[in-house]
């Protein structure tokens, strides 16, 4: 595929299935009662609900994928090439998705041929940005008027937790706990209102049989936090990835979902001050936190039946809970809108500015050893790219950007940024208003692009461009 049609590919709307079912439900509780035989995690899973995901599947872009995506994985990346790499979070997979004849959602030929270990990365990458997507369309129908920002959990339980809330490990107790924390903001002329779903994303380019595994692996990780004792509402996501189309399958295990509400005096207090680290730990789940559930109806699935097994098993033993304390619903509620200003910095690229936003645990982990932290300042040619991108409708966006050279005077071009006005409530530490802003960014889109670019649009204030540019420009 020639370049210029790749980039225009990315904003094709396409068909993303979806599924949710009893007999989903029932297939995943199967697995979790089979393997709980020799791995006693699967013992503490959340009870499971379908939900409800409309008829006709989901019209999204891939744009809209790796726009997700890059917004999500913003902030796992701390190294001098941090702004490269934040780039590449998008330029990586750009070539990945594609709209077939039937119009789905779907892999391209060139990323089905991937090998296996290529495969497992993509389908870990790729199952972020469609799970944000899902979830997002899931909680739209579910709360009208509430907006969603993902926040990455393992930055929230740094902020409060000590060993066990530190960087993600190949083999550790983390492959329990939840991948994101999506924070809801609905705001009224007289109150706001504060709401977390736990969310866990999960992606496979084997069979379907397999996505039972891995939601069941994912309904032990949602239960990881509770707030006040209580368990937020969770949502999981497991795409299956194929050439002929990708389907999301989905499920809601329930929860307590309300975090904190007050009038705009009220948060502007709370949002005005700086919190402090916490040193709590997590503990280990005892039998008294283990859900009674209803057995599945059907024989047990035998253990290592073909395409049951999921790639990276629990480890054994019971998992960690974290116990966010209910007097302290003010202060994660901070941490986690905190953590959604220095997401949406560190995405336009201003590394300095979101720093303010962190803990100093956050900004500077235990046993980092020479790493640098999570929010240092880039060095100043990664800074340097710092621009204004002007767009239709006379919108702006304070951003960065990556240019990369295609031969014969032309530049592929990505751009990352936040729409101008919410930039400065976010520089000038103004989250209320931000978090209050964002969405009316949605009632001032600019129409389809007419430079051929693929451009998309956040409703937390988000815009990724990528196109094709004259090397003069």
């Amino acid at each position: 595929m020639e370049i210029d049609s790749l980039v225009r590919a990315l904003s094709h709307q396409s068909l993303l299935a979806l599924e949710s079912s009893e007999q989903l439900v029932t297939d995943v509780l199967r697995y979790a009662q089979t393997h709980a035989k020799n791995r006693e995690a699967y013992w503490y899973h959340k009870r499971l609900l379908p939900v409800d995901v409309g008829s006709g599947g989901l019209r999204t872009s891939p744009a809209r994928v790796l726009h997700e995506l890059g917004v999500a994985t913003t902030l796992l990346t701390a190294s001098p090439l941090s702004q490269v790499a934040r780039h590449w979070a998008a330029v990586r997979h750009c070539a990945t998705l594609t709209r077939t004849n039937r119009g789905l959602l779907a892999l391209t030929p060139d990323a089905n041929e991937v090998v296996y270990h290529h495969k497992v990365t993509q389908s870990e990458q790729l199952g972020i940005g469609l799970a944000l997507v899902v979830a997002k369309h899931v909680l739209r129908r579910q709360f009208r008027g509430w907006t969603f920002h993902a926040v990455d959990a393992e930055v929230a339980l740094k902020a409060g937790f000590v060993d066990g809330g530190g960087a993600v490990e190949s083999v550790s107790p983390t492959k329990k706990r939840p991948d994101y924390i999506l924070l809801g903001h609905h705001a009224t002329k007289t109150r706001r209102r504060m709401k977390i779903v736990i969310l866990e994303c999960k992606g496979t380019h084997q069979s379907p049989s397999f996505l039972h595994g891995q939601l069941a692996r994912a309904a032990v990780q949602v239960e990881a936090l509770s707030v006040g004792g209580r368990h937020p509402p969770s949502l999981m996501v497991a795409s299956h990835l194929t050439q002929a189309g990708i389907t999301a399958y989905v499920l809601d295990p329930p929860g307590d979902d309300e975090l904190w509400s007050g009038d705009d005096a009220e948060l502007d207090g709370l949002l005005s001050t700086r919190p402090e680290d916490r040193f709590w730990r997590p503990r280990t789940a005892t039998p008294a936190d283990i859900r009674s559930e209803q057995p599945p109806s059907g024989p047990p699935v035998p253990a290592g039946a073909a395409g049951t097994e999921p790639a990276e098993e629990l480890p054994p033993g019971a998992p960690q809970v974290f116990d966010v304390p209910e007097p302290e619903r003010g202060w994660f509620t901070q941490i986690l809108t905190r953590a959604v200003a220095a997401t949406a910095l560190l995405f336009a690229g201003n590394s300095a500015t979101a720093g303010e936003y962190a803990t100093p645990r956050q900004r500077h982990p235990e046993n980092a050893g020479p790493q640098p932290g999570l929010f240092d300042l880039d060095p100043a040619w990664a800074t340097s790219s710092a621009t204004t991108l002007p767009l239709p409708n006379g919108i702006s966006a304070e951003g960065t950007r990556h240019r990369a050279p295609l031969g014969g005077g032309r530049m592929l071009e990505v751009f990352r940024g936040v729409e101008s006005a919410l930039y400065r409530d976010l520089t000038d530490g103004r989250i209320s208003a931000y978090l209050r802003n964002a969405p009316t960014l949605a009632r001032r889109l600019p129409p389809l692009s007419v430079d051929g670019g693929a451009y998309s649009y956040g409703a937390d204030g988000t815009v990724l461009v990528v196109r094709i540019i004259d090397g003069s420009g």
